[in-house]
């Protein structure tokens, strides 16, 4: 890029060079013609004043007559006077006399541009190189009658003359011009200095500069003009910020957003997206300015970003991606000139889970209710039959009550696990985990002792308080030691020890009862799963215990860990 100053300092130069070479041509073409006219006049003076001394002489007014010596030194003593070379030249172009030359060696001189000029208008003039003296003559001839008188002067005077003005012409141009450029230079800098700052603070202002400003501006035009350019400035980078605090805030509100959003232009490239929609599409890399065909590797939701595009029509549907199920909303905006498609990915999976647990749960509880009550039933039809019979009543009765027990502990065992699955956080009070066991193991102990099972004990390292809710940390121990109680073989053998892991305390319940298999581990803490269904029904078990164990560590923020063989199970308690 071609600076300014430089620019103005050549334009002012090339100006100033042009103004003096005319001033010259038009100095010189004006002194020329002046000296040239000026000799002109002089020579002619001259030619009358040869003819008035010829005729001083009273002869007739042949000039032949005159004696050669006469003539001859009349002209000599005139040219010299004058500094003039004297031709007379008679009306044949013969020369007649000349102070140069001898006349003899002279060659007609009737066609010279003088003397036909002479010959037409009195008086001629020429200039050319004389090719007696080899040298530039300015030529005057003047036509008295019977012959012609021509005076002539070399131009080399005004060649000389011409050649100073010239050079003195040059040298003052020369003078003004370094004089105009020193005086261009300072006035281009003190000119393009603002106009520099400008253009600096400019480049800086675009690379992101946003705090530049031009400082020290003058009281002048470009002084107003840098003071209104730091106005809008400020103006502009007040926009920026609030465009960027809005930026960031959309940004913000669009991450915070659970589900994948992603928003199309109209070419159907990505314009903003959320990290949700980046892990939908396994993208770790930047996707926007990317079409949505080579993202989303899903031809149904593809065909229907189309069909949206296409007919600019709201779309709705369900569609499983990465096995999640997922409510999809395309939805075609159009604001001013801009135009695109918003799509929502509602994620439902856990809606659908959930209805499923509760088309499960009423399914299951529809049918543990309906099974001790269809058996009391009958037990009260029996009873009606055999009203005489007291022995038999009392067995029926006592069994309907058994039934009517076991019902109440479903009830109240969905309840205990309604009240966990609803409930955020439980209230946390010091407890003792090993007192906890304790009594549990009091209030199961006739169950231990009615299956003769044997049990030890290894609780010391968690007999010190700990912060817990009290509640749940019994729910999850009775739970697991009533299971392994249940599930165990008569005559057999549970093991509850503690040990430290790092900071953390578990705690293992190891039974000797049937086992858990491989593939069933996994559903154990579901509602109403058995792993031994008519043994649980004999004990008395709703299905429900485990479910409570996982809602309550969940709570907690304990861990359960399962591990099971033929020979029996170990469930382990991670207190962090």
């Amino acid at each position: 890029m071609k600076k300014f100053k430089t620019k103005l300092i050549s334009l002012y130069s090339v100006l100033i060079v042009l103004i003096v070479f005319s001033l010259l041509v038009l100095v010189n073409g004006v002194v020329k013609n002046a000296i040239i006219a000026f000799l002109t006049n002089e020579l002619k003076s001259n030619a009358v004043y040869v003819n008035s001394y010829l005729l001083s002489f009273h002869r007739p007014v042949s000039l032949s007559l005159f004696t050669e010596r006469e003539i001859d030194n009349t002209l000599k003593f005139l040219s010299k006077k004058s500094e003039t070379r004297i031709t007379v030249i008679g009306d044949d172009g013969v020369v007649m006399y000349d102070s140069a030359r001898p006349r003899e060696s002279m060659e007609n001189h009737l066609y010279r541009p003088e003397v036909i000029e002479a010959k037409k208008n009195e008086t001629g003039t020429s200039s050319r190189l004389s090719t007696t003296l080899q040298s530039e003559m300015l030529y005057v001839a003047t036509n008295f009658g019977r012959y012609y008188v021509r005076t002539a002067k070399p131009l080399e005077l005004v060649n000389r003359l011409i050649g100073a003005i010239t050079k003195n012409v040059i040298v003052s141009g020369l003078v003004v011009l370094v004089i105009s450029i020193v005086v261009n230079l300072y006035f281009a800098t003190s000119f393009t200095i603002p106009i520099n700052e400008s253009i600096h603070f400019i480049d800086r202002f675009f690379s992101g500069d946003l705090n530049a400003r031009i400082l020290n501006y003058k009281d002048d035009e470009i002084g107003y003009l840098q003071a209104s350019i730091n106005k809008l400035a400020e103006v502009i980078q007040k926009r920026i910020q609030d465009l960027s605090a809005e930026k960031d805030k959309l940004a913000t509100i669009i991450e915070s957003i659970r589900d994948p959003l992603v928003l199309f232009d109209r070419y159907g490239k990505i314009a903003v997206y959320n990290s949700a929609f980046g892990r939908v599409v396994d993208s770790e890399r930047e996707i926007v300015g990317k079409s949505y065909f080579s993202v989303i590797r899903n031809s149904e939701l593809n065909s229907k970003i189309h069909y949206a595009f296409t007919r600019k029509d709201e779309v709705v549907f369900e569609e499983v991606v990465k096995g999640k199920n997922y409510q999809v909303y395309i939805l075609p905006f159009r604001k001013e000139q801009d135009e695109g498609i918003l799509l929502l990915m509602q994620d439902v999976t856990e809606q659908k889970r959930i209805q499923q647990l509760k088309s499960e749960l009423v399914g299951n509880l529809s049918h543990e209710l309906k099974t001790p009550i269809s058996i009391i039933r009958g037990y009260l039809e029996t009873i009606k039959d055999v009203v005489d019979d007291r022995k038999t009543v009392e067995q029926f009765i006592e069994k309907a009550i058994t039934n009517l027990e076991r019902q109440n502990a479903i009830i109240n065992d969905m309840l205990k696990l309604n009240k966990l699955e609803t409930t955020i956080h439980g209230k946390n009070e010091h407890v003792s985990i090993k007192s906890i066991i304790s009594q549990c193991i009091d209030l199961l102990g006739p169950k231990i002792q009615k299956k003769n099972i044997s049990l030890t004990l290894d609780l010391d390292i968690c007999a010190e308080p700990i912060l817990a809710n009290s509640f749940l940390a019994e729910e999850i121990f009775f739970n697991i030691i009533d299971n392994a109680i249940n599930y165990n073989k008569f005559g057999g053998e549970i093991d509850i020890a503690a040990r430290r892991m790092g900071s953390s305390v578990t705690v293992a319940v190891k039974d000797s009862g049937i086992g858990i298999p491989d593939d069933e581990i996994d559903r154990i803490f579901e509602r109403f799963y058995r792993v031994d269904k008519s043994r649980s029904r004999e004990t008395g078990g709703t299905g429900l215990g485990l479910a409570i164990v996982k809602h309550a560590a969940i709570l907690l923020g304990w861990e359960i860990d399962v591990k099971s063989s033929i020979s029996g199970s170990i469930f382990t308690v991670i207190i962090a």
